[in-house]
This record gives structure tokens, sequence and C-alpha cells, in this order.
């Protein structure tokens, strides 16, 4: 029997600017960072951190603790990794898990944040950590049977995402450290005055003139 050969369909448009940027920006979002840790765990379970042996020992070296200083905004590398490992095991246990791959996945999530500092490195390594347990809470919430217990799991998930969000906060506020604003909200002005409205900034005063005996923002 002959295969039927299904018409070609032409499209009926193509994809907009707006359509091509979303697209654009997905898929720079969907890009991996970089792995930092090539190890294995011996039977002692002490880990055992494996440079790039395709590259000369010194820029493996600096690779190695360029991809830990994006992922944790520290330069001495042994407070990196000692940030990592504290962040791991602050996380929801898991049975069967490889110690480098925790620390590697763990890595990647603070790279996603790009700290530029070892306090933006803390105030990241905290926020994954309280979101990670807050769902775990959710998580055992919706598989227990005990309403009591739900209630338990269900606040406990209630108190870190409510951390989390006040250490989100914080973090953005540090980011913006070198903004600085005031907000005029109402102005009186007397006959024959001018009001100055507007907003003032680092970068300079962006007013203008308003007449009258009550001039409003």
């Amino acid at each position: 029997m002959d295969k039927k050969i299904m018409p070609q369909i032409a499209s009926e448009r193509n994809l907009t600017a707006e359509e091509k940027k979303t697209i654009s920006i997905s898929k720079r979002k969907k890009q991996k960072p970089e792995s930092i840790f090539c190890s294995s765990e011996c039977e002692d379970k002490v880990l055992d951190i494996v440079f790039d042996k395709n590259l000369p020992h010194n820029d493996a070296v600096d690779l190695f603790e360029a991809r830990l200083t994006s992922a944790t905004g520290h330069l001495d590398r042994n407070l990196g990794i000692r940030l990592l490992v504290k962040g791991t095991e602050a996380l929801p246990k898991e049975n069967h898990v490889n110690i480098a791959e925790s620390l590697d996945e763990f890595a990647k999530a603070m790279q996603v944040f790009s700290p530029e500092d070892e306090y933006e490195g803390q105030l990241i390594a905290q926020l994954i950590v309280l979101h990670e347990n807050a769902l775990e809470f959710l998580n055992r919430a919706s598989r227990t049977d005990r309403i009591d217990f739900t209630n338990i799991y269900l606040n406990g998930a209630s108190k870190l995402l409510a951390r989390h969000h006040e250490t989100l906060d914080m973090l953005l506020k540090y980011r913006r450290k070198g903004e600085q604003r005031v907000s005029v909200e109402h102005v009186h002005v007397y006959n024959g005055g001018k009001a100055i409205v507007g907003n003032v900034d680092s970068g300079g005063v962006n007013t203008k003139f308003e007449e009258g005996p009550h001039a409003k923002v």
C-alpha cells in the first residue's frame, strides 16, 4: 500500500519581534551553568576534587577557582568550598545521594544568582536552603493523612517561606546599596512660591516646578 503524503501546510504568519525576544530570553535561561566539581568519593567518604586533566595544572586550578567564585562570591577557595558544603548539608536529606553531585548541584543553583561578593553568596545560600526545606515541608503535608501533622508541616513551611522572602529582600536591598532615593509625597507652598516636585537619586535630580499655594505630587 502506498504511503499517503501529507500536504505541507504553509505557515499563516511569522514570529513577531516580541515573540522572538521571548524565545531568545528563554534559550538564554536554559543555558546550564558550568560545573565546578568533577570529583569522586572514596570509601572513607573523603571528597576528592579532580581538576580538568585536559588543561595544564595551573590553568585547571585557575578555572576551578573562577567557577567557585562565580558560584559563592568567595575569592578564597577554602571558604567557598566550606559554604557549599554547609549549604548542601542543610538541605533535606535524600537517600543514596553522591556528595560530589550534591555540591555541584548546589553550586549551579548559586551560580544562577551571580553573587558579586561573599555577603551575597551567604544570602543566596540561605535562600536556596530555606526554599528547599519549605518545599520539603509542603511535600510532607501533602503525603500525610493526619490533620495534626499537616498543620505542623504547613506551619513550618509558612515560617520558612517568610524567612526566605525576608532574605531575598535583604539581598535586593544590598544590591541597591548605591542608590539613594527621596520620595516627595506632599508639599505646601505659599503664594508666590514654587514647589520642587520629583525624585532625587544618585544619578542627579529630576524635577519640575509647580505654581500655586498647594502643590502636590
